[in-house]
């Protein structure tokens, strides 16, 4: 019952905190964003973490290189490693909702996945203190339904152009290798914080943040990109 009433709670704060909107009014969604600069700008977003077994990692990675990123948490996840999420957030990283559960999307009826995304905002809200923006849906799969009903909460949803099957742990080279063919100014990155044993992604990383950088590429977050 408590749970219930929070998602209204914060459903609520997140409708006052948006300007209206027109009647069939639909939710950004970006799979890139080209700088009007000339500055080539990439970024790296991390899905399905907090968890202690590899976010320390990646986070110790990010500082070396001096690189932010953009972390899609789950709210349960969020819930039981509060410090990682407060580290990211020290360290100048940005968070973005990835529902509280990460239930199977094609599962799971739209009114089920609402309540979820406002359960993680609860919990982002609690732990950041600051409404959460930017939202990631489950698998990447999402409908009109979902696309108005973020529009109205004032949520931006953010895909990705180069997805690096971390997940299926993909041998580091290739993922090396699709990263470098398909880096453009604009992109967004999809890699992983939280997957099973032997993950891939932190010495995959570690080639992959020099690379770009080399070939000019400035890694910033998901709201920079978004600036253009």
């Amino acid at each position: 019952m408590k749970r219930a009433f929070a998602g209204l709670a914060i459903l609520l704060i997140l409708s006052l905190t948006v300007a209206p909107l027109a009647v069939g009014a639909e939710a950004e969604v970006v799979y890139r964003r080209t700088s009007t600069d000339g500055v080539k700008r990439i970024a790296l977003t991390f899905d399905d973490g907090p968890h202690p077994r590899y976010t320390p990692e990646i986070l110790e990675i990010l500082a070396e290189y001096g690189v932010k990123a953009t972390f899609f948490v789950v709210g349960s996840n969020a819930e039981y490693y509060p410090k990682l999420i407060a580290r990211e957030l020290q360290e100048g990283h940005e968070i973005g909702n990835h529902t509280y559960h990460h239930y199977h999307t094609a599962k799971t009826n739209a009114a089920a996945l609402k309540r979820d995304m406002a359960a993680c905002s609860e919990v982002l809200l609690r732990q950041t203190g600051r409404p959460v923006r930017l939202f990631r849906p489950p698998e990447g799969v999402f409908n009109e339904e979902m696309k108005t009903f973020c529009a109205e909460n004032g949520y931006t949803i953010v895909m990705w152009s180069i997805d690096t099957r971390d997940w299926a742990h993909t041998p580091i080279g290739e993922i090396v290798k699709n990263v470098r063919e398909h880096a453009r100014d604009g992109a967004i990155i999809l890699m992983h914080d939280f997957i099973g044993k032997n993950s891939p992604t932190p010495a995959a990383l570690r080639q992959i943040i020099p690379m770009l950088q080399e070939l000019g590429f400035e890694f910033v977050t998901v709201s920079r990109l978004l600036q253009g």
